[in-house]
């Protein structure tokens, strides 16, 4: 899905970003991680499988594997609508298109947490229907950067049309100490919700 609509929640923790101009590059988080903990969790009627990882060196590492009953395009074009951004993610007031090319986005979101409100920048990349890049960068803060991967496979069931998996990695290295369990918590939360109602849109 549209990386920023599970991210945004932990990235306005840590203030308006500026964003890094180089390309983004998710063979890190796209390759297995070591000592990975992994837990299935019931969301809706659906079963989501949850993955993290924390390392004091290499960071935070968060991540999401779900099936949609769709065919990958129409799953791809629901994931690249940012119409329904502030529906899916708490908080988020507005969307704004800084520069547009042909795969790829500078975005502005501005979010709201309690009276205070922020602006994240995000760069996006896609390779369209296979992957959408992400990144948020601040030397001050470090780098949160994501992949979702859509992948076709089968459906189930005698006449079960072609289905989608959708498949979220993530990580946030930060340049200072932060309390990681912590901001684990809250992608968690933000993640699953977000996974929720993207599925439930898709059942539309």
């Amino acid at each position: 899905m549209r990386s920023v609509r599970v991210v945004a929640a932990l990235a306005v923790v840590f203030g308006a970003a500026v964003l890094a101009a180089a390309a983004i590059d998710t063979e890190t988080i796209e390759r297995p991680w070591p000592k990975e903990h992994t837990r299935e969790y019931e969301v809706g009627r659906d079963t989501v499988r949850w993955r993290q990882k924390v390392d004091k060196r290499q960071g935070l590492f968060a991540g999401m594997r779900f099936t949609v009953p769709r065919e990958r395009q129409a799953v791809w074009k629901l994931s690249n609508d940012y119409s329904g951004v502030g529906h899916i993610t708490p908080g988020v007031e507005a969307v704004r298109y800084i520069k547009e090319g042909p795969n790829r986005q500078i975005i502005e979101v501005d979010m709201k947490v309690l009276w205070k409100l922020f602006t994240l920048r995000f760069e996006m990349e896609q390779e369209p229907p296979k992957a959408v890049r992400f990144r948020w960068a601040d030397e001050r803060f470090g780098e949160y950067l994501g992949v979702a991967v859509f992948e076709e496979v089968a459906g189930t069931g005698k006449d079960a049309a072609p289905a989608t998996r959708v498949d979220l990695s993530t990580r946030f290295l930060p340049v200072h100490p932060v309390p990681m369990h912590l901001l684990l918590g809250v992608e968690r939360i933000a993640m699953l919700t977000a996974a929720k109602k993207f599925l439930k849109a898709c059942e539309r």
